[in-house]
């Protein structure tokens, strides 16, 4: 269980540093809130995927980096391209608006799918 929060801690902040520093990526969201999803989602989506590849100390890494780099690619393809100041302003009145709820039931719903995983 360890390894496993290490490895989805590490995956996450190299997937945010490479969409922030490296694509230049500026999501809508503040970028902790992305790393909390992305964190909780790639635990989740480790666990629940077969295991595949070998076994480093314990871990197989191989389902956690392939959910990883499909979540990165994914939020990359999703997010909207650039607006007009005006429009973003917009966007992130609805943002706040949408993100409350939405972004803790989602967190919950994750953290289940955890305990599941390990039932």
């Amino acid at each position: 269980m360890i390894g496993h929060l290490v490895l989805s801690l590490g995956l996450s902040g190299a997937a945010i540093a490479i969409l922030v520093r490296g694509l230049r990526f500026r999501p809508d969201t503040p970028v902790w809130s992305l790393f909390v999803i992305l964190f909780f989602a790639i635990w989740a989506g480790g666990l629940w995927v077969g295991s595949a590849g070998r076994s480093h100390i314990g871990l197989t890494w191989l389902p956690f980096t392939l959910i990883a780099i499909l979540l990165t690619v994914l939020v990359v393809a999703l997010s909207p391209h650039r607006q007009s100041h005006q429009q973003e302003l917009e966007v992130e009145r609805k943002v706040e608006v949408g993100l409350g709820l939405f972004f803790w039931v989602l967190i919950g719903g994750l953290i289940a799918a955890i305990v599941a995983g390990y039932r």
